[in-house]
């Protein structure tokens, strides 16, 4: 998806139409966790073996909570020194976030240093 480009808009939608489908798409977002339970075999395969799914929720609210120390981090860092050097809570966090989404290297995802 191309954030600069409404596509809706290209396809000559009128407002009323684009927000009805803004609208059915926000629903179905919010919706996947039941219908992927809708799918049976998928279903079957939670309640047999949950441990799995409660791996993958443990990880990814990890590293939902890591992200947002991250950034909360990196603009306190900014704002203060208004300066970019390494900092080791962000080095630390960052370090994390590799390891857990299983990227390797030693740079941070803005391929530098932040804040001292």
């Amino acid at each position: 998806m191309i954030p600069e480009r409404n596509l809706m808009a290209a396809c000559g939608l009128t407002d009323a139409l684009q927000r009805k489908w803004t609208a059915d798409i926000t629903d179905m977002m919010e919706d996947v966790p039941r219908v992927v339970l809708r799918l049976e075999k998928i279903r079957k395969a939670i309640i047999a073996s949950p441990e799995p799914l409660l791996w993958f929720c443990q990880k990814k609210m990890e590293v939902e909570i890591l992200w947002l120390e991250f950034f909360n981090r990196l603009m306190r860092c900014k704002n203060e020194n208004r300066v970019e050097h390494s900092d080791l809570i962000v080095t630390a966090l960052n370090r994390r976030l590799e390891e857990i989404l299983g990227r390797g290297g030693s740079t941070n995802a803005h391929g530098g240093q932040f804040c001292k």
